[in-house]
């Protein structure tokens, strides 16, 4: 007859040894999956997944050591690298310069499809004009004017791509009774490739800050070109900090009075910040500084 011998303190030992080594082993697991997993190449960064599938129009992935399959767009996406290595490559995407400020307009893109537009974050429907200044003035010249105006619009509004949906042409119209100059009308779509840290912004800064007005600039419908906006250097408070698909905005009490506008944050420091709105067909941007608490 066999008999076995129990201890009980070193039944506790292997116990021990015996969820050390689970761990070890969940550990190594885990890092073997995550290396055989592939790179989803988007605008936005690389995705360290396992893609499930592509079609026309979508990426199907999981995450590693997850199994709720997620989608991306097939536009969105540069390239995928596979665990294998295979490298499966898609359309280019567009690579979008960073808009530091309305000056920066020459910077921003223009898109002639939709397509052109996957993977960014979209902000506001624009729209310009612009006419000729005599009845010689060629409708191409013109039409130019009226782009280079949108791309303005599109970096006071912090955009750094704008997509062209309508374009209205119309050439010169000479007759014994005058004429017509040309002239060019643009409703384009502005988008932009990134977003500000919504949970640095609000420990950053905070409801009830005061700023001064240091800056305005604007682009209204009749103005040929950026205009810097006299200001008389007006007190500003901010009344709420609110935010909505990612993008952040501001209402303030500005010298005295709140306003019914909405400012959007672009940028934003210990002591500047950087906001942009629209009234009607004008766009503005202000730089409010000198925080004071």
């Amino acid at each position: 007859m066999a008999v076995y011998l129990f201890n009980h303190k070193n039944d506790l030992s292997m116990n021990k040894v015996c969820v050390w080594i689970s761990v070890v082993g969940l550990f190594f697991s885990s890092a073997a999956m995550a290396q055989n997993a592939d790179t989803i190449v988007t605008m936005r960064g690389k995705l360290v997944a396992h893609v499930k599938e592509v079609t026309p129009d979508l990426i199907a992935y999981t995450n590693p050591n997850e199994s709720v399959i997620y989608k991306i767009e097939r536009g969105a996406v540069s390239k995928i690298v596979f665990a294998s290595g295979r490298v499966e490559k898609f359309a280019d995407m567009k690579s979008l310069a960073k808009i530091n400020g309305a000056f920066d307009w020459p910077q921003v893109d223009v898109a002639t499809t939709e397509y052109e537009t996957k993977g960014l974050y979209k902000i506001d429907l624009i729209s310009t004009k612009a006419t000729g200044t005599t009845v010689y003035s060629s409708v191409t010249k013109v039409q130019e004017r009226a782009i280079n105006k949108l791309k303005m619009a599109a970096a006071i509004m912090g955009g750094n791509l704008v997509y062209i949906k309508n374009e209205a042409l119309e050439g010169n119209i000479q007759s014994e009774h005058g004429g017509r100059t040309s002239r060019a009308q643009l409703l384009g779509t502005v988008y932009c490739s990134e977003l500000l840290d919504e949970s640095k912004f609000k420990a950053t800064l905070k409801e009830g800050d005061r700023y001064t007005i240091i800056s305005k600039i604007g682009l209204r419908n009749n103005d040929a070109d950026i205009q810097s906006i006299k200001t008389a250097n007006e007190e500003v408070e901010i009344n709420s900090v609110q935010s909505d698909k990612g993008f952040i905005y501001l209402t303030l009490t500005i010298d005295g009075k709140k306003s019914k506008i909405v400012h959007r944050v672009l940028s934003f420091s210990d002591t500047r910040i950087l906001v942009a709105y629209r009234e009607g067909q004008a766009y503005y941007n202000l730089v409010l500084s000198e925080k004071t608490r």
